[in-house]
């Protein structure tokens, strides 16, 4: 799965979730991740990861790269289909404003579907 997630909307109403990430058995799912908060002052985000908690209990994380201002991570696949509430976290961190660093901050959860191929 090749495919886009706005942050925007958590950000916006937190009590939302992100839009479900769905991707086919066995492959490995490059997210782009649109409107991460950008830097104001000395406060800046310098790292963000995508978490996903798959419908095998396996856990995968992703170390995005910022290019062209979007976040880009692949994550790899699962190996069977099916549902995770728990899905995926991205996570960010960075400087405050005061030049102290930040650990994972919440931007938004979503639901994983892993789908079969057929």
């Amino acid at each position: 799965m090749i495919g886009t997630i706005d942050v925007e909307i958590m950000a916006a109403n937190p009590s939302m979730p992100l839009y479900p990430v769905r991707a086919f058995k066995n492959s490995p799912s490059s997210i782009r991740l649109r409107n991460v908060p950008k830097r104001i002052g000395n406060w800046n985000i310098n790292s963000v990861q995508i978490v996903a908690a798959y419908p095998d209990s396996s856990i995968k994380t992703s170390n995005c790269v910022l290019t062209g201002g979007v976040w880009v991570g692949t994550i790899e696949g699962c190996a069977i289909s099916g549902r995770s509430e728990n899905g995926f976290t991205v996570f960010a961190s960075g400087i405050d404003e005061n030049g102290n660093p930040v650990s994972n901050y919440v931007l938004g959860k979503g639901l994983i579907e892993i789908l079969e191929g057929d």
